[in-house]
């Protein structure tokens, strides 16, 4: 099935008057196998550390790698620099610097790896006479990039390819697309361009008439990788699979949650998979019993991996099995105090009622029912009725009932049985159990049922609630051993914000036949489409990873993955769950909305800081009524997350986002910039990606040593840059920003000048 970024590509080419193709190179048709770009240095150097005359950290060498590159384009003109140029800076001798320069050639030839169907589209296309280019903002020359990536792709090599640091000109203020036309004497409206970067790849080449197709993800993809590196340690080396499976997407999906799949789920669920699959082959087990509803998600998916990793002698069960249809066959009526033991088990129901109650020990008090239908079972303690509590009635006449309750058990208990050897039709002994978690009640169920041990009991989280049944084990995926960020406790708090997805789209189990088949409630019809598509983007991450040959160790960050996901959702992963229904595990007749408008109100009413601070200082604030806090918060402020983290105080993200919304308002296209410190450096970039033209600066530092460059542009003082007509102003120095306003206007006044003074500032 063709991917829609490809089936748009096919038609616009097909549907307008196209004669030239470019395509960017970098997350767009050329990958690697690493967490992030810049980790190519630190591999670099630690490939060639031993024989190095500096004593440095790998990670250490990374962020020298960068700044060498930063510090060497703000002191050239069109801060295009060649990766020679970058490694000739580093403070090391002639002979460390060609060891250092090699090493990262061969670093990115080891992790770089061709995206297969855009590749298929390009010689599809080359074929039938189009015209294709690559075009790329790169330190490494087109020889660097044929030999890193293109060495075994002949056809690839031919195709020309036009480079920044050659050219020095870039996407990203638009003038190596002018040069390029040029070169080709095309119409700018005959040219289709492909790219991952909104501004360089799309935004621009628009301005200038050009079609372009936007190559990324709708999830902030980049946003989301940030905050798993650098607030939850991550290391996640399959980061471009997650963007891969996005892109290659069918089209008939619903988007953000097949990209909730590909990007969240498809790691975490693959290394779940591979981490059951190696415990099954360590207790040499013959089955893997996929239990309760979320079987429907893990069966398929655990199939696909062992045949993934060509593993045959393990059989795969989706083993229709609840808290609710095991409940009654695990009873051991021989025990001294077997009911006790049940009541004490029903009390902690969430959501079991008094009408609950009496129909599971066949009685109907007409007049506790008439009062008391609705009321939670383990509130009846403190509710009264004719005198006596309505726990104590209820309690007495379900144990005057007993007999017909132990038949109930041993015909349940029978059923079961011919369920099992159905499905299954093998010793217990040899299974190993797969259950979402946390509390581990339908192993323990299955164990006492069937009156021997698992292999294995398998969870993807626990909760000290697995401590209650000491003669069950449990291995838990997340458990104490990676639990760094506290997840166990906030998926226990909120298991909505994964259960939704991870229980497919089938009614809970309810119990068996006489003859041993499964009676399965009513799914959740408002869920089908929405969990069929999380499915399709899980399954194509698990295919990509597998067709890109990835390691399985590379996906240890996927706790980390996860404690972000519930942490700090953003404003897309939040909205899909606006959307979603929960049904309760135990089989409830109703479903709910996980978000709705009444939760919302909550929360705003309280203010989103205060509401947060509530919520981590007591984990069950408002539990059962906000189902996801965090979600809540973000749909109320989309940053917040983000911005209590310090992810974007820390890179001055959102000042520069707002500061350029206010030029875009003003519709400035040249200004002055006052301000030359290090966070003019970061907005200077965004700036010129948006093809602003920054005339001149200023900065107080020329009134003493007289004018300066940064960036090839002149640094004047406030005098000159009117005298050489500055009249836009955009200022850059938040500290001093009313003062240094209040001086532009000042000065304008005595120099005559102030009618034509614009001044923008935060």
């Amino acid at each position: 099935m063709m991917s829609f970024l490809v089936e748009q590509i096919r038609h616009t080419i097909d549907n307008k008057p196209v004669k030239l193709v470019s395509f960017d190179l970098f997350d767009t048709l050329i990958y690697r196998k690493t967490d992030k770009p810049t980790s190519v240095f630190a591999e670099a150097f630690d490939s060639v550390s031993h024989k190095l005359g500096m004593q440095l950290n790998a990670r250490d060498y990374e962020e020298l790698r960068q700044f060498a590159e930063r510090n060497l384009k703000n002191k050239t003109k069109s801060r295009e620099v060649s990766l020679q140029q970058i490694i000739a800076t580093l403070p090391v001798s002639a002979k460390d610097q060609e060891r250092l320069l090699q090493a990262e050639l061969a670093a990115e030839k080891r992790n770089g790896f061709i995206d297969a169907e855009l590749k298929v589209l390009i010689l599809e296309l080359l074929k039938l006479g189009t015209q294709i280019i690559f075009i790329s903002d790169m330190y490494l020359t087109a020889a660097q990039i044929r030999q890193c990536f293109f060495y075994n792709e002949p056809a690839l090599a031919e195709i020309p390819l036009f480079v920044s640091c050659e050219q020095q000109a870039n996407k990203a203020s638009g003038e190596l697309f002018k040069n390029i036309r040029a070169i080709y004497n095309v119409d700018y409206k005959q040219w289709l361009h492909v790219g991952d970067h909104e501004t360089s790849d799309v935004k621009n080449p628009r301005l200038l008439g050009i079609e372009a197709i936007h190559a990324a993800p709708e999830f902030n993809l980049k946003r989301i990788t940030e905050a798993e590196n650098k607030i939850f340690n991550a290391r996640v080396d399959c980061n471009a699979i997650r963007q891969l499976a996005t892109l290659h997407r069918p089209s008939h999906v619903d988007v953000p949650c097949y990209e909730l799949g590909a990007t969240i789920w498809g790691p975490v669920l693959l290394s779940f998979c591979d981490w059951v699959i190696d415990n099954a082959v360590t207790q040499q087990a013959s089955h893997i019993l996929c239990v309760m509803r979320e079987g429907e998600v893990f069966a398929p998916l655990i199939e696909k991996r062992l045949l993934q990793r060509q593993l045959s002698t393990i059989e795969v069960v989706k083993f229709y099995a609840s808290r609710k249809s095991t409940f009654w066959p695990s009873i051991d009526i021989a025990s001294d105090d077997w009911f006790g033991d049940i009541i004490k088990i029903l009390v902690g129901r969430r959501g079991y009622s008094v009408a609950d109650f009496c129909k599971d020990f066949g009685f109907t008090p007409k007049a506790l029912l008439n009062q008391f239908a609705d009321l939670d079972f383990k509130k009846t303690d403190g509710v009264y009725f004719e005198g006596q509590s309505v726990f104590k009635l209820l309690c007495q006449q379900a144990k005057a009932n007993t007999q017909p309750i132990k038949a109930k058990i041993a015909q349940q208990k029978s059923q079961f049985m011919a369920y099992y050897q159905q499905a299954v039709g093998t010793d217990f002994s040899q299974c190993v159990t797969v259950d979402l978690g946390n509390g581990g009640t339908i192993q323990n169920h299955l164990e006492q049922t069937l009156g021997m041990r698992a292999a294995a009991n398998l969870l993807l989280y626990s909760t000290s609630r697995i401590y209650g049944r000491l003669d069950t084990l449990y291995q838990s995926f997340i458990a104490a051993h990676n639990d760094s960020d506290n997840l166990r406790r906030l998926l226990a708090r909120s298991p909505e914000c994964i259960e939704s997805f991870l229980l497919g789209n089938i009614g809970t189990t309810l119990g068996y036949s006489s003859s041993g088949e499964p009676q399965l409630g009513s799914a959740t019809k408002e869920n089908d489409a929405l969990v069929t598509s999380f499915y399709h983007g899980v399954e194509q991450f698990f295919d990509l990873f597998v067709r890109y040959s990835l390691p399985q160790s590379s996906l240890r960050g996927a706790v980390a993955i996860l404690s972000r996901f519930v942490r700090m959702p953003t404003l897309e992963e939040a909205n899909i769950y606006t959307r979603l229904h929960h049904e309760d595990n135990f089989g409830a007749d109703i479903s709910y909305p996980i978000i709705n408008d009444e939760q919302i109100a909550v929360v705003n009413n309280l203010g989103v800081e205060q509401a947060h601070s509530t919520f981590y200082a007591f984990e069950h604030w408002e539990i059962g009524v906000l189902h996801w806090p965090q979600a809540i918060f973000t749909l109320l402020d989309p940053d917040f997350h983000f911005r209590k983290a310090g992810l974007l105080l820390n890179n001055n993200y959102l000042n520069i986002v707002n500061l350029i919304k206010l030029i875009e308002e003003k519709q400035w296209r040249n200004f002055t910039v006052y301000g030359a410190g290090i966070f003019f450096e970061q907005f200077y970039e965004v700036a010129s990606a948006h093809n602003f033209k920054v005339e001149r600066l200023v900065d107080r530092k020329a009134e003493l040593s007289g004018e300066y460059l940064v960036q090839g542009l002149s640094v004047n003082s406030l005098a000159a840059a009117l005298e050489k007509g500055s009249r836009k102003f955009v200022v850059t120095s938040f500290a001093f920003k009313d003062d240094i306003a209040k001086n532009i206007y000042n000065l304008a006044v005595e120099t005559g000048q102030a009618d034509d003074i614009e001044v923008i500032s935060l």
